[in-house]
């Protein structure tokens, strides 16, 4: 775990570029400047607590992740197979193509729901019967 300057720098223009946002975007999110921005993403500057908080609120992240690289959240959290596949290739698509796949998942996930209201229907049981079952 390195939580040295540069490498706090580089994890927030990492996750900065992998959200697709300009240093500008920054200004506008979280009042710092391009010129601080571009100072603490090279490890020259020490960004302020409240600064490194509105950093990590920008960056949709925990201070903890852009500090140690690992989240409380991620550590729970392993990605194999198909579900890295999926996120990796995510990734690389443009924001369109990113738009797309992210309709088709909610066709699917509305099909799976529809599929599971039916199967409830048929077994004679409502939503609250459901909830209320025990083991």
């Amino acid at each position: 775990m390195d939580i040295g300057m540069d490498s706090i720098g580089n994890r927030i223009r990492e996750r900065r570029k992998e959200l697709r946002l300009t240093q500008t975007d920054m200004h506008r999110e979280c009042g710092i400047t391009s010129g601080a921005l571009s100072q603490i993403e090279n490890g020259s500057r020490v960004p302020s607590a409240i600064a490194f908080f509105s950093i990590s609120q920008a960056l949709n992240c925990s201070m903890e992740y852009l500090m140690t690289g690992v989240s409380s959240e991620m550590k729970n959290t392993e990605i194999f197979g198909n579900e890295k596949k999926l996120l990796d290739g995510f990734r690389e698509l443009s924001e369109e193509d990113q738009e797309e796949l992210i309709e088709i998942l909610e066709v699917k996930l509305r099909k799976s729901q529809k599929a599971r209201g039916t199967s409830a229907k048929s077994s004679g049981l409502t939503d609250t019967e459901k909830d209320n079952m025990v083991g």
